[in-house]
This record gives structure tokens, C-alpha cells and sequence, in this order.
């Protein structure tokens, strides 16, 4: 631990703020989400940005966001260079930091070359889109979720609240969600949020849902690390998935105690789901033999989501983790029950995330209340 925390504070000794203001351009990250090490300019239009993750080791992520201020219409040329690792997230850029699309690259080894034509003002690039923590507050304002209690569940390491939101059943069966554990997982994010306004859509089968089953909903479990565009870690300067057994971070303290609460109060969980993003779509379930209530469960609901979203491909892999400290199995391994980790492949098309999602979510309900 003391080796981790001396790499984290060297970590942000180099993310100090470096001016980024050239003759023609400044570049900026002075935003939520915004990451770059240090910019360097190249040529009178051509320009590198090193990247670098928080502490090491790291899964690497490399994240990137950051603000163009173009004094003039020019046409330069981007350099995104990654220490420990390679490019993963392709660019993007937007206009009002709301709006995306894809920017041509090439790949050079570690390294990303872009070109942009800039007219005089600003341009936001990034490597997915930014949903930063305001994006929760605003995404949960709707008037579907007027039924959800949101409470501090704790604090994290830098003492922001982790927030929970529960909605209420007539039962003691309960429905676990959880999300953003790693920051940049955009798509993950939102397959989460799809997939929970449909929990929400007025309709008789999530009327039936929300009226039986009681839902515990962590959306953004790692607010301090989306904060810094962190490409993985926590503030702390670990990988919360990697923390569910030894529970060293606040913000896994904090959802275990709340479990463990539910668990002492009467209450059954029935389900788990937590949300991420990796090179492609695919669902992390338990085997079908590790003795788990209700042994196929998992897998019904899967083989039923293919059935209804052909031809995009459900991939399913089995497979346990005992000494990872991933969500997952700590959720089979406590409260002996099915969980799933949904992965959202990082270029899958966004319409596509949201079919998938919601017709998730209708298959989850369906098989929890059957079963």
C-alpha cells in the first residue's frame, strides 16, 4: 500500500497544470474529464499531447479529453502519444461538448495522428463521449424516477458522496446495479442507462417489476476518477474491480455494508448487474455449476436476449475469478446468487447499445418474476 500511494502522489506531481497556449491555439483540459500529461508544439501547425494513466500498473485505458481554442480557421495536426500502453479509444469531436462524431486517425505505434480543420473558436476531443458526474444528476431528474430515493451510501477518497438510489417493492427480493467503475467506460454507461429507464417505462410488465422487487441502483461508483478523466483507477489508485474481496477503498466499503444491511434486515438478492466497456459485447456470467441458486438463471436470460435482438451477437462466457476481488464474484461468493458483468464494446453503435439494453432489461424482468 505504501508503494501504491508513493506512486499516486508522483502521479499527480505530473499532472500539473502545463501551459498549452501557442501563438495560434491553446489547449485545454480545465474541464470534468478532461486528461492530457503535457502538450508540446511540434511546427507552427503541428502539435503532441502525451498521455499517461494515474498511477501504475495499470489496465491500460488511455483516456484523453481536451478543449481546442483555434484564434483563426487552420488546419493542424494532432500527435496523441500514450506511455504504457496503446491507443484504445478512438477520437471524437464536438462542437458543444454534447454532441459527437468520429475524426479520421492513423495509428503509429503508441501513438495517434489526427488532423483537424478549425474555425475560429472552440472544438472539444475526446476519446468516447463525455459523461461526466453532472451527467447523472441530469440523467436522473426525470420525471420516471420520481419514485427513487437517492441517499449517500459514503464517501470516497476524496470525500465526494457516493450515491445510491432505491427504489421500494412489496417483497424482499432485490435487484442489485452498479456502474462506472472504470471512468472511461462510456458505452458501459450507457447500456446502464438504457437499460434503467426501461426498468422505468410505464408499462404493466415494470409496473409488475417495480411493484415485486426492490432495486438498489449505484450508477457511478467511482465519481473521483470520472472527475479526472482517470483512465481506470479510483483516487485512491486502484481498480475498484479488483477490490470486492479485500474491500481497501471507501467506495466498496460503502456498497458492502449496504448489502450486508439488506441482507440483516430480511432481505433476499435475488440478481446483480454491473456495467462496462472492452473491445467488444460480451456477458461475464458464473459457470452453471458453481452452485448457485437457480443454476441456469443467468444463462435463460441471455439465450432469450439473443432470440429477441438478431442478428447483433449475444456473446456469453462462463467463467469464475476467486482471486480477482471482481463484482461478480463476490456477489456469487456472498450471497450465492447469479451476478453478470455487461460489457458494451467501445465502437458499438450507439443505437445498437440502446436496443440491446432495453431489451435486457424486459428479458431480466420477465425471468426474475417467473423465477
Amino acid at each position: 500500500m505504501k508503494y501504491a500511494l508513493i506512486l499516486l502522489l508522483l502521479s499527480q506531481l505530473a499532472f500539473a497544470e502545463t501551459d498549452c497556449r501557442f501563438n495560434k491555439l491553446s489547449i485545454d483540459k480545465a474541464f470534468a474529464m478532461g486528461r492530457f500529461k503535457q502538450c508540446q508544439q511540434l511546427a507552427p501547425n503541428r502539435y503532441k499531447l502525451t498521455l499517461a494513466p494515474e498511477n501504475l500498473p495499470i489496465n491500460p485505458s488511455p483516456w484523453y479529453a481536451f478543449r481546442l481554442d483555434s484564434a483563426q480557421s487552420q488546419r493542424i495536426e494532432l500527435e496523441l502519444q500514450t506511455e504504457h500502453g496503446t491507443p484504445r479509444y478512438l477520437p471524437k469531436f464536438s462542437l458543444d461538448k454534447l454532441h459527437w462524431q468520429p475524426l479520421e486517425y492513423q495509428l503509429e505505434g503508441n501513438s495517434m495522428l489526427v488532423s483537424l480543420t478549425l474555425d475560429k473558436g472552440q472544438v472539444w476531443v475526446a476519446g468516447q463521449e463525455i459523461l461526466d458526474n453532472a451527467y447523472y444528476q441530469h440523467w436522473l431528474s426525470a420525471p420516471s424516477f420520481a419514485d427513487l430515493s437517492a441517499f449517500e451510501l459514503g464517501r470516497t477518497v476524496n470525500g465526494q458522496p457516493l450515491q445510491g438510489l432505491v427504489h421500494r417493492g412489496q417483497s424482499n427480493d432485490w435487484l442489485i446495479l452498479i456502474g462506472r467503475q472504470h471512468p472511461p467506460e462510456i458505452t458501459g454507461a450507457m447500456a446502464m442507462t438504457a437499460f434503467v429507464d426501461e426498468l422505468f417505462t410505464v408499462n404493466s410488465q415494470s409496473a409488475k417489476f417495480l411493484q415485486h422487487f426492490n432495486l438498489l441502483l449505484v450508477p457511478n461508483m467511482n465519481p473521483d476518477g470520472v472527475a479526472a478523466g482517470n483512465w481506470r483507477h479510483n483516487a485512491g489508485g486502484v481498480d475498484l474491480n479488483r477490490d470486492w474481496f479485500s474491500r481497501e477503498q471507501p467506495e466498496t466499503q460503502a456498497v458492502h455494508q449496504y448489502l450486508q444491511q439488506i441482507q440483516a434486515q430480511g432481505g433476499k438478492i435475488r440478481f446483480a448487474v454491473d456495467f462496462h466497456s472492452t473491445h467488444k459485447d460480451v456477458f461475464y456470467t458464473m459457470p452453471g455449476d458453481y452452485g448457485l441458486a437457480s443454476a441456469d438463471l443467468a444463462e435463460r436470460w441471455l439465450t432469450g436476449l439473443a432470440d429477441k435482438v438478431k442478428p447483433f451477437p449475444i456473446r456469453i462466457q462462463p467463467g469464475h475469478n476467486k482471486k480477482r476481488g471482481v463484482f461478480k464474484q463476490y456477489i456469487a461468493d456472498t450471497y450465492a446468487v447469479h451476478a453478470v458483468t455487461y460489457e458494451v464494446g467501445d465502437n458499438t453503435d450507439r443505437q445498437d447499445i440502446q436496443l440491446v439494453a432495453r431489451v435486457a432489461a424486459q428479458e431480466l424482468m420477465q425471468l426474475l418474476l417467473a423465477n
